[in-house]
């Protein structure tokens, strides 16, 4: 993979928020929610989401790690999609780094929430149209 490459798409992909997040369900179907990755938006191969222990996504993704996620720009012609492996996280160490206030309007109680668990997806395979087309294998 070509850091270079990665850092080019990271400034193209600035200010993409939300995403389209699929998982496979335990019956092999394709399941697909909106997602947003907390404002951060300095993408470096790694997405972060909270979510609850007990969501769908979280379920599918114990049982199967591979996942999508589909970025469109807000402005523009800018489509991503990123392949890659997801795993839930419920150290909450790690999470703090990841925390912001905002997220307190979904989880009352903040990093203290029961049933908090934080969704990493690292990228494998992203690909992208717009101004120009790229694929980066990591």
């Amino acid at each position: 993979m070509a850091t270079s490459s990665l850092k080019a798409l990271a400034q193209k992909m600035r200010g993409m928020d939300y995403c389209l997040l699929t998982t496979v369900s335990a019956h092999g179907q394709l399941a697909s929610r909106p997602m947003s990755n907390n404002g951060e938006v300095e993408y470096d191969g790694t997405s972060y989401f909270f979510t609850w222990a007990d969501s769908r996504a979280a379920r599918d993704i114990e049982k199967n790690s591979h996942v999508m996620l589909n970025f469109k720009a807000e402005q523009g012609f800018l489509f991503v999609a990123v392949q890659g492996h997801a795993r839930v996280l419920h150290d909450r160490r790690v999470m703090k780094d990841h925390w912001h206030a905002e997220l307190e309007q979904w989880f009352k109680d903040g990093l203290d929430t029961e049933g908090l668990v934080m969704l990493v997806v690292d990228a494998k395979r992203i690909q992208w149209w717009g101004e120009d087309d790229g694929k980066i294998e990591l």
